[in-house]
């Protein structure tokens, strides 16, 4: 738990526990401590720079030596007994009782957790705090609420670049869902309504399309063949994917080595040597190289079948000639209700970030931008933590839904097929899928493409997309 108090004017002192903040000493009888006047409203909002944020409130200041702003990463309670008592990163502001407003440096905001290029968003209450030397009384304000940070203002030069990420879900029957090649129509029809020069898909796998348990061989379609075949028909055969071979030799257990980079040739053309097959063999479904993907570290004990890959490429501008590095992930999916357990998952997507990470700076050594779009498998209001999401922004990455202009960035990009999405009752949506770059700071656009009923969406996740400018 962090806390910080503030002086007037608005600034902040060292952090102090807070549980030192509200101890409370027994007074004698005829002492008793007043509460705190009423508070009767309270609010906050982006700003007025990046990565700040100011809270507002107004309050009688009635038998009040201090505010107290308490702001967490995940929900936490506020009358609801199934939360914590704190939010994840419980983070603790303290503002002398003649305030009615305060502003967070980028720096008070990023020590909760929410740096500017996180995109996070904090949780926070409120409460009034009335100490004398015979105890501490409190007024809290009954409402848990939340603010989104102000994003970093992008560059206004630079070369435009869209990238999308689109985890566009296996062709593996599975009940409930409609089959591949019924959806692979509204998958293509979704990637052209939005031109994208990049797409990083995932659960694009080397299958076969229709589902069925034999490998594919010969004519018999797969997934990405499916996906390339009907881009074309509808218009969109100027996109082709880096890699579209097995990553490993046929019988090699390996998971659905599903992600993918697509990319606009006529915009675009591959600037790294990524080969499509290890012999001199024609192209067959038989073809493999591990060329250009990352192997992510599984658990020990895990199945040769959980193993995955990341993919990537080094793509240039054909108008401009500026290079940039693209990566595609997905990491590890699984979750569990037992708080150790899910922490082991999150840890291990972290160490999935990090590895793919760490390969990326070891070949980049011409310092050039990096994009990776991809399904990070966790989100922000996961009590067991946003590990893989924190390595990321460690490691130099910023959030794309960090833009200036937001499009349902309150709805989770992940759909399950609903025909109705609504905002969650947090407030925040889950962002699983992440569009996030190195060596451009900011992004001038960021999409959650969706409509809020559609019983008949191509995916369970939606098709999320980025602007930015590379310098």
């Amino acid at each position: 738990m962090r806390s910080a108090t503030f002086a007037v004017p608005a600034t902040v002192s060292a952090l102090v526990a807070a549980t030192a903040l509200l101890t409370t000493a027994a007074p004698p009888a005829q002492a008793a401590v007043s509460t705190p006047g009423p508070i009767s409203a309270v609010s906050a909002k982006p700003g007025p720079y990046a990565g700040q944020v100011t809270f507002s409130w107004t309050a009688t200041g009635a038998n009040t030596t201090s505010f107290v702003i308490e702001t967490g990463l995940t929900t936490f309670k506020v009358g609801d007994p199934t939360l914590p008592d704190h939010g994840r990163r419980a983070t603790y502001f303290t503002v002398p009782g003649n305030r009615r407003s305060v502003t967070l440096s980028a720096a008070q905001v990023a020590s909760a957790g929410a740096p500017v290029g996180s995109a996070n968003h904090l949780y926070y209450r409120f409460k009034a705090v009335h100490t004398t030397a015979y105890g501490t009384a409190v007024r809290a304000w009954p409402s848990l609420q939340n603010v989104p940070v102000k994003p970093a203002t992008p560059a206004g030069g630079g070369v435009g670049l869209r990238v999308a990420t689109y985890n566009v879900h296996t062709a593996t029957p599975s009940a409930g869902v409609r089959p591949w090649l019924t959806r692979v129509p509204g998958v293509a029809k979704t990637i052209l309504s939005r031109n994208p020069g990049v797409v990083g898909l995932q659960e694009l796998g080397i299958g076969r399309a229709d589902g069925g348990s034999t490998p594919a061989m010969g004519t018999t379609l797969t997934q990405i063949r499916s996906l390339l075949d009907t881009l074309r028909a509808q218009g969109g055969g100027r996109y082709q994917l880096v890699r579209s071979t097995r990553f490993v030799a046929p019988g090699t257990p390996e998971a659905i080595q599903g992600a993918r980079i697509l990319y606009d040739t006529t915009r675009y053309r591959l600037a790294s040597a990524c080969p499509e097959r290890s012999d001199s063999l024609p192209l067959s479904d038989n073809s493999w190289s591990s060329s250009c993907t990352v192997l992510l570290p599984t658990l020990a004990g895990d199945s040769a079948w959980t193993k995955r890959r990341a993919s990537y490429a080094v793509l240039a501008d054909r108008a401009s000639g500026r290079s940039f590095y693209v990566v595609a992930a997905h990491l590890d999916q699984r979750h569990s209700t037992t708080p150790s357990v899910e922490r082991t998952y999150e840890q291990l997507r972290a160490t999935q970030v990090r590895t793919v990470l760490a390969r990326i700076d070891q070949l980049n050594t011409g310092k050039l931008p990096v994009v990776l779009a991809g399904d990070l498998n966790t989100y922000q209001n996961n009590q067991g933590g946003y590990d893989a999401h924190d390595a990321l922004i460690a490691g130099g990455y910023y959030d794309t839904a960090a833009a200036t202009t937001q499009v349902n960035v309150r709805f989770t990009t992940m759909n399950h097929f609903y025909c109705t999405l609504a905002v969650p009752g947090s407030g925040w949506g889950s962002r699983l899928d992440v569009v996030a770059v190195k060596g451009v700071r900011g992004a001038p656009r960021w999409e959650n493409v969706m409509t809020t009923t559609d019983c008949a969406r191509p995916s369970d996740h939606n098709l999320v997309v980025a602007d930015l400018r590379l310098p």
